[in-house]
């Protein structure tokens, strides 16, 4: 595993690996409660592998595709089933592959890198797209986060994005509240996999605790809504929280995961472009044409009340 990249501004840190996609794995924010980090991530020997998926960007599909197979141009295209339980294909390529370092900037009040990846006929996947990521680290404590997908193929190409954070705020999320916006959440069958259908889920539109509820399930956003839809994640008792954005509308951001991982150290908060088994339903699906480009935009940045 080679060196890790830090940003800097101020007193937020930001810990990056490019031979991971790009994954972050430390973030530091100066709390009322003291400087905390507050990506739970992956322990150096298991970084290699990262059996969460934890902070991985996700390309050319997050969540799930059913059998790791769809069909696309009239042609069949099949991925690894790399989760057993559900017999799918989780989370596509790019958190496994070494992305490029392009350029770094820093000024007094951010730090900011720009990545790219070149993808160029993957098993699964045998179409070419350049992908730029980028990341902003302000000194006020928040981060922006930039994924750019350019069609470089002389077909159209077919993908999802998303990003796999876990967030921690020090303590256990039963001492924790969450606010998200208006979504409705999609049902699954015992593959975890969409049966087409859905029902408003208003549990946390105002701020509740979290107590004992567990969350693993994709919810779909007000696409009508242009602009940041939020999740606030707070801890009451040491008085800091997170606001986690994604930007919404016409192809925007417009789906969202939420995990309680089982210790309930942690949330995960996943902005997507697409629902689950997308490349097969077509529920959020991006289709580029040769010279498209798709931008999808989120990030977190801290708060200090709800």
């Amino acid at each position: 595993m080679s060196d890790s990249i830090q940003l800097q501004a101020g007193q937020a840190r930001l810990t990056l690996y490019p031979e991971l996609g790009g994954m972050i794995n430390a973030l530091e924010f100066a709390t009322p409660d003291g400087v905390r980090n507050v990506i739970d991530g992956v322990a150096q020997s298991e970084l290699p592998n990262n059996p969460g998926y934890r902070s991985a960007l996700l390309f050319p599909f997050p969540n799930r595709l059913r059998d790791g197979r769809f069909q696309f141009g009239g042609r069949s295209h099949q991925f690894v089933v790399n989760e057993a339980a559900t017999q799918t294909a989780l989370h596509g390529f790019l958190w496994a592959k070494k992305i490029s370092v392009m350029a770094q900037e820093k000024t007094a009040t951010a730090h900011s890198i720009r990545l790219r990846y070149e993808c160029r006929n993957e098993p699964g996947y045998p179409f070419a797209a350049d992908l730029e990521l980028s990341y902003t680290l302000r000194s006020e404590g928040a981060l922006d986060v930039e994924l750019t997908v350019i069609n470089s193929d002389n077909c159209a190409i077919p993908f999802g994005i998303g990003w796999h954070p876990y967030y921690t705020l020090g303590c256990n999320l039963a001492d924790c509240q969450l606010q998200t916006p208006a979504m409705r959440r999609s049902l699954i069958d015992a593959r975890m996999l969409p049966t087409g259908d859905g029902i408003e889920d208003e549990r946390f539109q105002s701020s509740q605790s979290l107590g004992e509820t567990s969350l693993d399930n994709c919810f779909a956003l007000d696409a009508d809504i242009e602009g940041d839809q939020c999740v606030r994640f707070f801890n009451p008792a040491a008085g800091f929280g997170l606001e986690l954005w994604q930007q919404t509308g016409t192809n925007g951001m417009n789906f969202l995961q939420l995990y309680t991982p089982p210790e309930r150290q942690s949330l995960a908060v996943e902005p997507m472009s697409c629902g689950i088994d997308a490349l097969n339903t077509g529920e959020g699906l991006q289709v580029l044409e040769p010279g498209q480009k798709y931008r999808g935009a989120f990030g977190v940045r801290l708060i200090e009340s709800v």
